[in-house]
């Protein structure tokens, strides 16, 4: 029972993680829409409702992102999507620096209460580490059609 809670936990966090923006037109929403790689593939009659982007961390599986992509379109009233570029980017990075300085004072509390200095060196002995870490996102962009 625990492991059902789980994976459906982890199921609901995921959904979460695809953001989607959409700028275009609306219509009462629809039931299904084709899914299109191409606009040339297009042969039925149609206009482009508008332009829809789905953004994720990077590494997440851009079927999912598809799919979400696929539902959002219905929601909107579409009736294919033509997928038009998927790529990542780099949105920021984290650094981390790290170091000791051992001539740096350090003190202690004697048994009576009192601050007492056991190293008192002031020598420019210094070491340290940096790290960076880059945050990239994963981004699909897509038309939504409606057919004629």
């Amino acid at each position: 029972m625990i492991r059902f809670f789980t994976i459906i936990s982890t199921a609901l966090l995921c959904v979460a993680c695809v953001n989607t923006d959409y700028l275009g037109k609306s219509y009462a929403p629809t039931t299904s829409v084709d899914i299109y790689y191409n606009m040339s593939d297009v042969t039925r009659s149609h206009e482009v409702m508008g332009k829809i982007t789905a953004n994720a961390m990077e590494g997440w599986d851009s079927n999912a992102m598809v799919e979400e992509l696929q539902k959002q379109a219905m929601a909107k009233g579409a009736d294919a999507i033509v997928i038009e570029n998927i790529h990542t980017e780099t949105t920021g990075s984290t650094s981390t620096t790290t170091g000791k300085n051992s001539g740096k004072p350090e003190y202690v509390i004697t048994k009576d209460g009192k601050v007492k200095t056991v190293n008192s060196k002031h020598s420019g002995d210094y070491s340290s580490t940096t790290s960076t870490v880059e945050t990239r996102e994963k981004i699909v962009e897509a038309e939504l059609l409606k057919y004629q």
